[in-house]
């Protein structure tokens, strides 16, 4: 496949063999912004895949696609890629709730997960008031005044990081409000996960507050869950200070989830 450095925007494949792992990037994100975790896994041995999801390609893309087209994306992968085997799923901000979703609902093809940087909850206001705004930008009236929600900045502590990412730089107000949606639902699907969890998430996040990977690790059903707190990262962990430390803990934890792929027989 075209690699990130002629598209950012293209899906990344990496590696062969029957230990898989699948990586979802986040809500106006891209490949590249999980690329350092992709490297990591596949220098490892693993095969690794990174769709991109449904409207990612620029705002008015997006602003027409919901969570459930996110949702089929990821889960389309996930099939394709899992053949008749199991994979560990690993997820970032959105796509760590596409990630759970896929655990609560596809438990026999997903081995485990991985939860990076999870925006559990957004205020029931916001989520009401951007889906106000969205049906007004997609009146042809209205659009002339209401456009898209401008980012402050890109939430990483290493500031050219944040200059250079070929994230849009813009929230579709459908995207908020559908992203409240998407949230609500795995709220409520959290206590059908039993896979094993891996929870990663930025001390210094101002996206999503840890408190979020919290309350997932106190409301999963799974019997192995284990949380790490990175010391100086701001929410896009895997491309921040604790770069290493999130690529050295998701490879460890593929390991465990999936076994050593240096180990693999030749019969496998």
């Amino acid at each position: 496949m075209t690699s990130e450095a002629q598209d950012p925007h293209a899906s990344v494949l990496l590696g062969q063999g029957p230990r898989r792992v699948l990586l979802l990037h986040g809500l106006t994100g891209t490949p590249a912004e999980v690329r350092p975790i992709a490297d990591a896994l596949h220098s490892a041995g693993f095969a690794v895949r990174v769709p991109l999801h449904a409207g990612h390609r620029d705002p008015e893309d997006l602003a027409a696609h919901g969570w459930r087209d996110w949702y089929a994306s990821a889960e389309s992968a996930l099939l394709e890629f899992a053949g008749a085997g199991r994979v560990l799923v690993v997820g970032f901000s959105m796509g760590a709730l596409l990630a759970l979703r896929l655990a609560a609902v596809q438990r026999e093809r997903v081995a485990g997960v991985a939860s990076i940087s999870v925006i559990l909850e957004l205020p029931g206001w916001q989520v009401w008031l951007a889906g106000v705004l969205a049906r007004m930008h997609r009146d042809p009236w209205y659009r002339r005044v209401v456009g898209h929600l401008p980012k402050r900045g890109i939430d990483v502590r290493i500031f050219a990081r944040g200059v250079q990412s070929p994230s849009l730089r813009v929230f579709p107000f459908n995207a908020i409000a559908e992203l409240g949606g998407l949230q609500s639902d795995v709220r409520g699907r959290l206590g059908h996960i039993g896979a094993p969890l891996l929870l990663l998430h930025g001390r210094y996040d101002h996206t999503a507050p840890p408190a979020h990977s919290e309350r997932v690790a106190q409301a999963v059903g799974s019997a192995s869950v284990r949380r790490v707190l990175l010391p100086r990262s701001f929410h896009i962990v895997g491309q921040d200070l604790d770069q290493a430390q999130v690529c050295a803990e998701v490879v460890g934890f593929a390991r465990v989830v999936l076994g050593d792929p240096r180990a693999v027989t030749p019969d496998e």
